[in-house]
């Protein structure tokens, strides 16, 4: 019986002897840089285009002996195939690599959220960088956000500007931006607005205070981003479960179960794309507007604290 990070490791050297370009992010990420102590989960952002070779590899592992049992996990995600994780879909698959032992979650990522295009990186073990963990841990969920300030300790442990981008805390904010060269200060203010804001706000809980509303905007905008893909997952199954004998997920082996699913996201018009730019301008455009509401603060107010459509749904 193997250990969660122990799996984790294994799946890693896996991934890397098959020539599958990863990056793990989020909760094992944070074990890793100190920022917390456990998770039963590991999150890995898989190039697109790598998704056949990691098919191949799970289907390989559950031929063997003694064999890996994989299956999709019940709770709402697309197919592991290309198209879905580029267009931003998650896939939440279930490993158990030994008779009798644990369940391994294993969540699957093609294109982030919050992540830009092209700057997915990792460090020499496999772990994505923390100012690329600190994009995606912007939710709406309070846990979540310490984690943000941590990353913003480490950047600025590290002496990385990008500390600016994520620090949560005000008087910390005002130090770091200020011995930040003008040139690098600019490279910064399209990602947080609030940036320019910093020197004609000279109180810290004034600031403090925008930081909070900067908060909220993510969290709606996160919303409004999360309830477009759930709907339209609940949409789908609702129509899916109406199959004689339908069950998800079978017992069956993964290969069966991929192609049932495949199959049903076709038959049943699962949507590969969620959030065109139509989408995600509502999105962001409806985001703001609850912000504004549930911060109680002027709608100009918070459309200059937000950052642009383009840097929170990418």
């Amino acid at each position: 019986m193997i250990t969660p990070l122990e799996f984790l490791y294994h799946f890693r050297d896996l991934l890397r002897e098959r020539g599958i370009r990863f990056a793990i992010t989020s909760g094992m990420a944070c074990v890793y840089y100190g920022l917390q102590q456990n998770t039963k989960d590991s999150d890995w952002i898989i190039e697109p285009a790598d998704l056949p070779k990691l098919r191949a590899l799970l289907l390989e592992y559950e031929r063997r002996v003694p064999p890996w049992r994989i299956s999709y996990r019940h709770i709402f995600g697309a197919p592991l195939v290309e198209e879905y994780l580029a267009a931003g879909w998650t896939s939440h698959l279930a490993i158990w690599p030994s008779a009798g032992g644990p369940e391994e979650h294993v969540d699957i990522f093609g294109a982030p959220p919050r992540v830009l295009p092209g700057s997915v990186a990792a460090d020499e073990m496999g772990f994505a960088e923390p100012d690329l963990v600190a994009w995606m841990k912007r939710t709406d969920r309070d846990k979540d956000w310490p984690i943000v300030d941590g990353l913003a300790r480490i950047l600025e442990g590290a002496q990385m500007p990008e500390a600016a981008l994520h620090m949560q805390q005000a008087a910390a904010l005002r130090a770091i931006w200020r011995a930040l060269p003008t040139a690098v200060q600019n490279t910064l203010l399209p990602h947080r607005p609030l940036l320019a804001m910093i020197e004609s706000v000279s109180d810290d809980d004034m600031l403090q205070g925008l930081i909070r509303v900067e908060r909220t905007i993510w969290e709606t905008v996160n919303q409004e981003r999360y309830r477009r893909y759930q709907h339209e997952w609940k949409e789908f199954y609702r129509r899916w479960k109406k199959e004689d004998f339908w069950e998800w997920p079978t017992p069956e082996p993964f290969s069966r179960q991929h192609e049932r699913l495949v199959r049903a996201a076709k038959t049943y018009d699962l949507p590969v794309v969620i959030l065109d730019e139509a989408a995600k301008e509502a999105a962001w455009t409806r985001g703001i507007e609850r912000a504004t509401l549930i911060s109680g603060r002027p709608s100009a107010t918070v459309l200059a604290l937000a950052p642009s459509r383009g840097r929170m749904l990418p």
